[in-house]
């Protein structure tokens, strides 16, 4: 995520998974690691940390020139740890996230966090703000009663929210479509982009899915899929 724009601006990588670094520098513009001012960790499950330690090296240059900070759960530290030792050496900065906690400082930016998600690790959701532009991030866990309520009171302008199923045969922490439109519907946000679709979301066309709730909730509604870029001021602007 890049807030503000020309030299300055404040450069964040969140959930850095497999494959992330080799996707950054692929990108078309290349998303230099060099540049990056924090990396941020919603939980420590594979699929959201797996390269964090080669995306710290990337972005001190191998240790070489220490910068930058990580913000991470407390557990992607200290119990079974994603975030190796000697990695957390080459970054000026280690911030443990509590659950609804912040504001935490990174550049232009203020980082809260959500309170706590239902989850078999440490997870709650990210709210970033930047000169009047809100995003929240509302990552892996299963539906509570409180959670939508909790995102709505950060009045986020964008919603960006983790769908793993359709409907939920397996009775695992994820939401299910069913679930995430229950939230949108509660925060109403400006834009809702899903992501981290399962097997049985791909096939129930997430695409369509986003089109029939944008036109069932009047805002913008968009199902992400690999190498999407989104300027977030500009797709608010014209929801509003």
């Amino acid at each position: 995520m890049r807030f503000g724009r020309g030299s300055d601006h404040t450069q964040i990588h969140v959930d850095p998974g497999p494959g992330a670094l080799v996707r950054a520098l692929s990108h078309v513009p290349p998303c230099n690691p060099r540049e990056l001012d924090a990396i941020v960790l919603s939980h420590k499950h594979l699929d959201h940390s797996a390269d964090v330690n080669a995306v710290i090296e990337a972005m001190t240059s191998g240790g070489f020139r220490p910068r930058g900070a990580i913000f991470a759960p407390p557990d992607a530290f200290d119990s079974e740890a994603v975030v190796l030792p000697y990695a957390r050496r080459f970054v000026e900065r280690v911030e443990r996230l509590e659950p609804a906690s912040g504001p935490y400082r990174i550049g232009s930016v203020a980082l809260r966090t959500s309170i706590a998600h239902v989850h078999a690790v440490q997870t709650q959701g990210l709210h970033f703000e930047h000169d009047g532009l809100r995003v929240a991030y509302l990552p892996c866990g299963r539906y509570f009663d409180g959670l939508a309520a909790d995102y709505a009171r950060h009045r986020p302008d964008v919603l960006v929210v983790n769908v793993l199923r359709f409907r939920d045969a397996m009775d695992v922490d994820h939401l299910t479509w069913n679930d995430a439109r229950r939230v949108v519907a509660h925060v109403r946000p400006k834009v809702a982009v899903f992501q981290h679709f399962g097997t049985k979301m791909l096939e129930a066309d997430p695409h369509r899915l986003a089109q029939d709730l944008e036109d069932e909730l009047g805002l913008r509604a968009i199902a992400a899929y690999d190498g999407l870029t989104l300027d977030l001021e500009t797709e608010v602007a014209a929801a509003s």
